[in-house]
């Protein structure tokens, strides 16, 4: 092919890939409002909308996915807005959260991802942090419920207990959610490999959360990855500090295919349920 004709390949396809809903990939500074909110630490994190945002719905559910090494593409975005669709109500805005320093067709976020990920870090999590309170400030819901995937999971039980009362209930989907053994056993897989000295243990925040937050941990039977002690141990642990947390194997399910639960909807609904009561 020569260069005419591939550039005109190319330009036909970002056309076509614009028409169908695609985003160009920039700074989220450059991003409509609604696509991006101010992390309240003189950056901001991009986000994909579910449906067009309301203003005074009761819910905000925010959606957080896991590691990749400070890049995801267009068919992790997609995953994340079809299991968003799933659980739009007329009551709920939703929301796909690009979390710090990763770059997506959706927009970049501000703040720092590490190639190796290891990037729980507090200055991350509190630009998460800073994020949600604006959300808060815009849409001003009665609740706030976090939905993470790995390391979403894990950014969402720091956030519980580092930010207290800043959600209101969380689901956490295959999460490292004890740091230091789950590292060690990646390393055991792998052959080899350092600890990760930057990000924080969400096992050590546990104390933070309040007694009234639920939270449903879900592993999956078949996950080889964050393997459901971790889950389970954090769950156990949240548990005994009266947080109303309960650990749940997912049968069958491995590390990425939790993403396909198709319980998902199912629990963020009983979350709610727990709010009211």
């Amino acid at each position: 092919m020569n260069d005419g004709r591939l550039f005109l390949h190319i330009g036909m396809g970002l056309l076509a890939w614009a028409l169908a809903g695609g985003v160009a990939a920039q700074p989220c500074e450059e991003l409509p409002p609604v696509r991006a909110v101010s992390d309240r630490a003189g950056g901001c994190l991009a986000l994909v909308p579910i449906g067009d945002p309301r203003m005074g719905a009761a819910t905000l559910v925010v959606l957080l996915h896991g590691d990749g090494r400070g890049t995801l593409d267009q068919r992790q975005v997609d995953r994340w807005h079809d299991i968003g669709r799933t659980l739009a109500r007329p009551d709920r805005n939703v929301f796909f959260m690009v979390r710090p320093g990763y770059h997506s067709p959706a927009g970049d976020s501000s703040g720092w991802a590490n190639p190796r990920d290891d990037d729980y870090t507090p200055g991350n999590i509190d630009r998460v942090a800073g994020a949600l309170r604006a959300l808060r400030q815009s849409y001003r819901p009665d609740q706030v419920i976090l939905v993470g995937h790995s390391g979403g999971a894990a950014t969402s039980a720091l956030l519980l207990g580092r930010h207290p009362g800043l959600a209101d209930a969380a689901l956490l989907l295959g999460c490292p959610c004890d740091l230091p053994p789950w590292r060690d056993h990646r390393n055991a897989q792998r052959g080899g490999g350092a600890p990760w000295t930057s990000s924080l243990n969400p096992l050590d925040f546990v104390g933070g959360i309040p007694a009234s937050t639920p939270v449903a941990v879900v592993t999956g039977s078949q996950d080889d990855n964050t393997l459901p002690e971790f889950g389970r141990r954090w769950a156990e642990l949240a548990a005994a500090r009266g947080v109303k947390a309960r650990f749940e194997d997912a049968t069958g399910f491995t590390h990425a295919t939790i993403q396909q639960w198709p319980a998902i909807p199912r629990r963020v609904d009983a979350l709610l349920d727990d709010l009211s009561h």
